[in-house]
């Protein structure tokens, strides 16, 4: 069970959405209100802020208004615009999109990061995402199967048992050293689709929100592509 925190204020995102200077969220010691912020240097840091921000955020918005509302607007906007400025130096094309939900939240927000010859869709294919545990309170960093379509076509428990025998294939073809994670990812849902989306994961990066670092975000993130530019066909 996480223990909540009060909840950061809607200051932070407007400081995020303006790029105004992105600073380190501080405890006060009036129950851990953020606050205070040291200046930090690029987007780098603000992505990394931005996807613990929203793990720690994201089930209180859940109460709200989804139509109208600046914190899906941020999300889908301002989080998608900080991927995008970080792969941008990257040799191949990467098509980057955000999402909290359709047309009304979803489950599990997502920063993905497409190879747009081999999908430009989470429902399909082999991308690498960054998924939110809001209930945990954690980001994880995912070499993903797409879920949305294998449910649709074969029910869930096929399904998954599919996505499993993908991501182990998957796997199994990595010619890249490194310690990535391969084993099962919690999303902290018992709905189809995150549960599809935990079958499908090949390899993955946990952390806590408190824990994710620009250093960490960079390096990981870097490497995942590498691996995924390596198994997917050439453009």
């Amino acid at each position: 069970m996480v223990h909540r925190r009060a909840v950061p204020p809607r200051a932070e995102i407007q400081a995020l959405r303006t790029r105004a200077p992105v600073r380190r969220f501080c405890p006060r010691r009036d129950g851990g209100r953020a606050a205070g912020l040291s200046t930090a240097p690029d987007d780098q840091a603000g992505l990394a802020t931005a996807l613990s921000l929203t793990a720690r955020r994201f089930v209180h918005e859940r109460q709200r208004p989804y139509a109208g509302s600046p914190f899906a607007r941020f999300f889908r906007q301002d989080v998608a615009r900080m991927g995008r400025d970080l792969v941008a130096p990257r040799p191949e094309p990467l098509m980057v999109r955000a999402s909290v939900g359709a047309q009304g939240w979803a489950s599990i927000p997502w920063l993905a990061f497409f190879a747009p010859h081999v999908t430009r869709s989470m429902r399909q294919g082999l991308y690498v995402v960054f998924l939110i545990n809001a209930h945990d309170e954690r980001v994880i960093l995912s070499l993903q199967h797409g879920a949305g379509a294998a449910l649709t076509q074969l029910g869930p428990d096929q399904a998954n048992r599919h996505l499993r025998h993908m991501a182990s294939a998957t796997r199994r073809a990595v010619t890249v050293q490194h310690d990535f994670d391969e084993g099962p990812i919690d999303l902290g849902s018992t709905a189809a689709l995150p549960l599809a989306y935990q079958a499908g994961c090949a390899l993955s990066r946990s952390w806590a929100a408190d824990d994710l670092t620009n250093d960490a975000l960079s390096t990981d993130l870097t490497l995942m592509l590498d691996i995924y530019r390596g198994l997917v066909p050439p453009a």
